[in-house]
């Protein structure tokens, strides 16, 4: 007897992506595409009481974020699988969709092979994360003792001058403006000085740094 096909639904605002994505289960034996929404809030309209086997969610949608949509979609359809696929990989959004009910975090460079079985080790309860995304989540749960302590010297002197601007409340725009770099840089920076810190966000990285 054939084995059911998984049925794989998209949100993703950005059409050209959607076809891609959408092609890539067309072919595939043992996957079919179930439905594809531009937003958060069709998905939540059309996927209520109909619930497919796998998610393929964006993070970043117009209206209602993706982290949103999990959450909501999760609390209807509990054998979804949510396989979040997006193009940043910050710990602060990574461990948001996970706890809103993500299973698998991938990032959009990924390759159509990476996809896919990406979606068939989900489905088949595995937990799949492109490998700098699976390391944060290995970082952060590490014992707090084994972090080295950041002095100030493990950050470069643009890094200092980016924190110092952070801990002013500027944003990203205000600090390459600021310092006459471009905004990427900026965000660059930003990443390296959490990264060094063990930090997630702007206010944890300011109180490590000062030593509040």
């Amino acid at each position: 007897m054939k084995k059911t096909a998984l049925r794989v639904s998209i949100v993703e605002d950005d059409s050209s992506i959607r076809e891609t994505l959408h092609s890539l289960f067309i072919f595939e034996e043992d996957m079919e595409p179930f439905s594809v929404h531009s937003n958060a809030e069709d998905a939540l309209v059309r996927l209520n009481g109909t619930c497919p086997d796998v998610v393929i969610m964006d993070i970043n949608l117009p209206g209602a974020s993706g982290i949103d949509c999990v959450r909501q979609l999760s609390e209807r359809c509990g054998g979804t699988q949510f396989l979040m696929y997006t193009v940043h990989d910050d710990d602060h959004r990574v461990f948001e969709a996970l706890k809103a009910g993500a299973n698998g975090y991938i990032l959009k460079s990924s390759t159509p092979d990476q996809i896919l079985e990406a979606v068939r080790e989900l489905a088949h309860g595995g937990s799949p994360m492109s490998a700098h995304v699976a390391r944060r989540v290995v970082q952060q749960f590490r014992p707090v003792q084994d972090r080295s302590h950041v002095a100030e010297e493990d950050l470069s002197e643009r890094e200092h001058s980016v924190l110092e601007l952070l801990a002013q409340g500027l944003l990203y725009k205000e600090i390459a403006e600021r310092l006459g770099i471009a905004v990427g840089t900026v965000k660059q920076h930003i990443h390296r000085i959490y990264e060094k810190l063990h930090v997630q966000n702007r206010t944890e990285a300011v109180n490590r740094y000062y030593g509040r």
